[in-house]
């Protein structure tokens, strides 16, 4: 709402500001003038719901002022503030219907409740604007929609001519909201009539929030709209947006501000299991992801990690983490299909090196490119991306199962710098590890510590002729004892690594790149 201060002085003007918490009256615009001309030009366009005047302005009086506000037609609530107290002037005041005839200097709890008088005024006002301008229902609908924009608030008449009764200590709203592309009729005529005697605001073809007055109501609600969702094929894609509680009317309106915020962002809030979003869940999910970063390059080498390791419920719980983080951060949606294509696609690129049949058993980069970008919501995404990578797994347990032997090699080639035990690999690929000894030692030629040991003296080689010291390169290359690493070398290489490594200092050292982090099987 906004309020016209007139005052011949403005540090007078200023002091009225600054006297009463305006804003929690409900006046967030202040107009101010010392003159009858700009004021009248105020009042035209801006329409200010209260004026507080005193009645000596600078080029008329006050009380010509306000019998021309009344001869256009105006309905502001009035306060007169000014040093004059003859009778003539009160009972002037009293004609014109001015709400309060207060005197200067001006006193902050006077001045307190004849602006509590004229809000009261105001809405008692509105009341019967909108009862005799509408119908009874649209105006009971209009009511309780400016209650909930905050553009009024609820007052003891409404129960009598409304039959709206707002006296709870109980307050939840529950949205219900259509998909854009819904083209089903008089949707929420039929959700009405399972959901009787429940306060509702229709506040647009796609939009009906219902007030819950208790938690019982609030049940009952609920409960309905899971009957219509199972059974009535328009309900298949009603999505409910169910508040958080309030123990006041006058909290509604940040209520409905909290379901709006959801609504508007329903592509990143929507969860895949559940057509309803509780604001309570979708804070405490959003405030356990502002605990934790997520580097995207290290999470792409985990869905690597994860998919090699087989360990699909755990790949699944870190889409979800990523969900999450994208919820809380929303980016434009752009740049969010980008980072999901591109995790995917590099995933997809260093797991075919290894499995190059894999391509042919999950989506191409073009397919998933056609899915995100027509998806309704994130989490249909990171589910079908889910989907795709849960199919790669299975698809390498199955490789898995037919040549054990080369997922092993893998392994090693991966996780050379690891601590890395025949019965912990084996125990992964779900054999005896026995029989896995034996059966490696029969395809390759040799055990598997001796592969172990050779694969990571080749990459100390490698260490030292970068020029690599012997001891870095005995921790990278996965020996965990120098001397052990130093006779490993000798027996293998013919030479010391020492020595091995001096051979290669006069030539110009190639840039070093750490051991890659363990991958998984």
């Amino acid at each position: 709402m906004k309020v016209l201060i007139l005052d011949r002085e403005e540090p007078v003007r200023r002091k009225l500001q600054n006297m009463i918490p305006w804003i929690q009256y409900g006046f967030t615009q202040f107009l101010e003038s010392d003159s009858f001309d700009d004021a009248f030009a105020l009042i035209k366009s801006e329409k200010p719901e209260l004026i507080v005047t005193d009645l000596r302005l600078k080029d008329i009086s006050g009380e010509v002022l306000i019998r021309e506000i009344r001869t256009i037609d105006y309905n502001a609530k009035l306060i007169i503030l000014t040093e004059e107290t003859r009778f003539t002037d009160a009972q002037s005041a009293i004609n014109y219907g001015v709400t309060a005839f207060l005197t200067k200097p001006a006193d902050s709890e006077e001045l307190s409740w004849a602006v509590m008088r004229a809000i009261d005024e105001i809405q008692k006002t509105k009341l019967v604007s909108i009862y005799y301008e509408q119908s009874a229902m649209l105006s009971k609908n209009n009511l309780l929609s400016n209650i909930l924009t905050g553009n009024m608030t609820y007052v003891s008449e409404m129960e009598s001519i409304f039959h709206i009764e707002l006296d709870s200590d109980y307050y939840r709203l529950i949205c219900l909201t259509l998909p854009d592309d819904s083209t089903a009729d008089n949707i929420w005529d039929e959700a009405l009539l399972h959901l009787k005697n429940c306060l509702s605001v229709t506040l647009s073809e796609s939009m009906l929030i219902l007030i819950a007055l208790s938690l019982h109501q609030e049940q009952f609600i609920l409960r309905q709209l899971k009957i219509c969702q199972e059974n009535y094929p328009p309900y298949d894609g009603l999505l409910g947006i169910i508040s958080s509680q309030a123990a006041s009317h006058t909290e509604l309106s940040t209520l409905y501000a909290e379901i709006r915020r959801i609504d508007q962002n329903l592509y990143y809030y929507k969860e895949k299991q559940s057509n309803l979003l509780y604001a309570d869940a979708l804070s405490q999910r959003l405030d356990k992801s502002q605990q934790t970063d997520l580097d995207l390059i290290s999470f792409t080498e985990s869905m690597i990690q994860y998919i090699l390791l087989l360990q699909g419920p755990e790949l699944a719980e870190a889409l979800l983490s990523l969900q999450d983080f994208l919820s809380l951060r929303r980016p434009h949606r752009d740049s969010t299909q980008f980072i999901l294509m591109n995790c995917y696609t590099q995933t997809v690129s260093v797991l075919t090196e290894y499995y190059p049949q894999l391509e042919f058993a999950i989506a191409s980069s073009k397919a998933l490119t056609s899915h995100v970008t027509y998806d309704r919501y994130l989490c249909d995404s990171i589910a079908y991306l889910n989907d795709q990578f849960q199919k790669a797994i299975r698809y390498i347990r199955n490789e898995s199962r037919k040549n054990p032997c080369q997922r092993i090699c893998q392994y090693i080639d991966l996780n050379f710098s690891s601590p890395l035990k025949l019965g912990d690999i084996a125990n992964l690929l779900g054999y005896n590890s026995a029989y896995l000894g034996k059966l490696f030692m029969r395809e390759m030629g040799e055990s598997f510590h001796t592969y172990l040991d050779k694969v990571r003296i080749r990459k100390a080689a490698e260490y030292l002729q970068r020029g690599v010291p012997v001891i870095p390169t005995s921790e990278y290359s996965g020996f965990t004892n120098p001397d052990y690493f130093t006779k490993k070398f000798k027996k293998y290489m013919g030479v010391l690594p020492s020595v091995y490594r001096s051979q290669y200092l006069k030539e110009p050292s190639a840039a070093f790149t750490p051991p890659p982090s363990k991958k998984g099987l």
